[in-house]
């Protein structure tokens, strides 16, 4: 699926005015992280309150890793996101009972995804989700500041295969950002380490930096 606009998603708000300054810069998506072993975890009370610098048609992306279905259901109800992003081992029976549109990551690299064809075939059982996202694997998940072996995605990103739009992720920064884009087509970018001044600190620089180079 080639687009001729990228779509820009960060992730990893912590603050407010974080918050304000890339909206108005003009991103599409905020990702907020609800997974307890990440730098850029917030509470369910933190959330509530950053939502309410989210302006209309800019999108709330909600990461869990793993997390159990009362807790999402809990976050659902209080939070209200826009999108569900699944980021661990989440099944695809899993990820459709919420009854909610949603994105599944798939870290490129690990052992059971390390090739084109077993990552197209992983991918194709979640038909179901509204976007594929590529992630760099690492340790832990997400926001690592790791690239990975963009080729492997070449099968999964031709248009003639791709069955969802492609979001790509994983050690983005304006260092390779075009490239990337140019390589691959996504339908939108998911970035967060590649515009921090520390984890879960966003620059509003960096921000534009990345803006402009997608809009080039």
């Amino acid at each position: 699926m080639i687009n001729n606009r990228v779509r820009i998603k960060v992730c990893g708000f912590t603050r407010e005015e974080d918050i304000i300054s890339a909206v108005n810069l003009g991103i599409d998506a905020i990702g907020m992280v609800f997974y307890e072993k990440s730098k850029r975890f917030i509470s369910i009370d933190r959330a509530i309150k950053l939502k309410k610098e989210i302006p209309p048609f800019v999108d709330l992306v909600a990461l869990f890793v793993n997390a159990s279905k009362d807790m999402i259901n809990e976050i659902q109800d209080a939070v209200c996101p826009d999108y569900l992003q699944f980021h661990g081992d989440e099944t695809p029976e899993f990820c459709d009972s919420f009854n909610q549109k949603y994105l599944k990551a798939f870290r490129v690299g690990s052992p059971k995804l390390d090739s084109s064809n077993l990552l197209l075939e992983e991918c194709l059982k979640y038909n179901s989700a509204c976007g594929w996202l590529f992630d760099s694997y690492s340790y832990g998940y997400g926001g690592s500041g790791k690239t990975f072996d963009h080729s492997i995605l070449k099968t999964v990103c031709a248009q003639s295969v791709c069955k969802r739009p492609v979001i790509l992720s994983g050690g983005l920064s304006i260092n390779n950002i075009v490239d990337s884009i140019n390589y691959l087509h996504p339908w939108a970018i998911d970035i967060s380490s590649g515009v921090e001044i520390e984890p879960g600190i966003k620059s509003s620089a960096k921000i534009q930096e990345i803006i402009n180079a997608v809009n080039i």
